[in-house]
């Protein structure tokens, strides 16, 4: 290609084409090093950004605040490098830094993306869509319940409109722990002191088939941790079959579940078997959208 490249000046004159050839070499090996360059500039850029996120990570309830050393040690980049990556996002108010103990700790731009999704996206609105999603993927009511004093409550809810025949879910009334397929994942996932607090509890016989004794409910607890979701039949109401996996909060702990309801005469195992991955697939959805750190897992085993 370079046997045949012609320079001409301005003035429409040809150079002499061992000139012409020699000032081509010039301006290939310009053109080389120009494109290298800028793949390396943004490789470098790129490498910053992962850094900088790695440092906003590393924040958590545990761990409010963290001083130059230890960032540099759990990012595994030299004292240098680090600061360089904090002072950027300090500038930026990603980061603030305490002027007494020179620790830092999230400053204000966060809290205003934070308040600005909120208000343009707000986590309800979208576990909501995820609730819809489920219902048009199982055809089935779907409902998200969190965590409170001794039971769960719903804080949203989805009637299916593919069925003539629905459940019917009250958003006022509690859905006990040990009767329901949301409160069965949840305990699930609970830690050990926890659990063993929520088994003391008294329990109520909700049906003629309301798990009761502790024996019961470990089997049915493991059997929920082991598959990744619960399914509670005629259980809390007498036609109601519920499947159910557990959703995350920020701090990593389990704060509640989404299920799917539907009367029992509907729920044979295959039909139970092909909803299941639905539900775990909302409850990772959900468990993301709340910051959750930790997410529900596929089943493993039947």
């Amino acid at each position: 290609m370079l046997n045949s490249f012609l320079l001409v000046t301005p003035s429409g004159s040809v150079f002499e084409p061992s000139v012409a050839k020699k000032l081509a070499q010039i301006i290939f090996a310009c053109q080389t090093k120009i494109r290298l360059s800028t793949a390396t500039i943004r490789s470098g850029h790129l490498s910053t950004v992962d850094n900088a996120l790695e440092i906003l990570n590393l924040f958590s309830e545990e761990r409010p605040s963290i001083g130059l050393s230890e960032v540099a040690r759990l990012i595994s980049r030299d004292k240098a490098s680090t600061l360089r990556y904090l002072n950027s996002l300090e500038t930026m108010g990603y980061i603030e830094q305490d002027p007494f103990t020179r620790s830092y700790h999230l400053g204000p731009t966060l809290a205003r993306l934070a308040l600005i999704r909120e208000i343009t996206y707000p986590v309800n609105r979208a576990a909501r869509s995820i609730l819809k999603k489920l219902v048009a993927d199982t055809g089935e009511t779907a409902h998200l319940s969190h965590f409170s004093g001794e039971s769960l409550s719903n804080i949203a809810i989805e009637e299916t409109s593919y069925r003539g025949t629905r459940v019917f879910i009250d958003p006022a009334e509690p859905m006990t722990l040990h009767a329901t397929a949301s409160g069965l994942s949840y305990l699930s996932q609970c830690p050990k002191d926890r659990l063993a607090a929520l088994l003391g509890l008294k329990r109520e016989a909700h049906t003629p088939d309301t798990p009761m004794t502790k024996q019961q409910l470990d089997a049915l607890i493991a059997t929920a941790r082991q598959r990744g979701y619960a399914e509670s039949i005629g259980t809390f109401e007498v036609d109601i079959c519920g499947i159910a996996a557990p959703v995350f909060g920020p701090s990593g702990e389990v704060c509640g579940a989404v299920a799917v309801a539907a009367p029992v005469s509907r729920m044979t195992e295959p039909i139970r078997r092909r909803i299941a991955p639905y539900v775990i697939e909302a409850s990772r959805q959900i468990s993301k959208h709340y910051g959750a750190k930790r997410l529900p897992e596929q089943e493993t085993s039947q």
